[in-house]
């Protein structure tokens, strides 16, 4: 059985800080492990350094951009819909919505307005 590469991007991601990387069981399928993420992000996001927030969604935002369907599709269901959950569960989106990259608000504008939820104007001005 031939060995599974993980994407180099996502190798990236793991590497921009050690608890997040920690949190995230390798076993599990990019789309579970992306979501487990993006849960700790969320949870640490107050105490991650500004260069490691930026950093992680500037990865986020370089995946949703490129020509990798299913990176895109991983990125999008497991980190950025991980993230809304959150928002839902009291994480201040708002704080960290100017590091949030254009394909990445439209995404969860997107999401959200698939979902009957209305954006707030912080979301959709910025």
């Amino acid at each position: 059985m031939a060995e599974v590469t993980e994407p180099q991007w996502w190798q990236n991601m793991l590497a921009t800080d050690g608890v997040l990387a920690a949190a995230v069981d390798g076993d599990l399928p990019l789309t579970f492990r992306l979501g487990a993420f993006a849960d700790v992000f969320a949870d640490h996001y107050g105490e991650l350094p500004e260069d490691v927030r930026r950093r992680v969604l500037s990865l986020a935002e370089e995946v949703l951009a490129a020509d990798d369907d299913t990176g895109r599709a991983a990125v999008a269901t497991g980190f950025f819909e991980a993230l809304l959950n959150k928002w839902d569960r009291g994480f201040d989106l708002e704080a960290a919505w100017p590091l949030v990259g254009p394909r990445s608000r439209a995404h969860c504008l997107a999401w959200n307005e698939a979902w009957g939820i209305e954006s707030p104007a912080w979301m959709r001005t910025a």
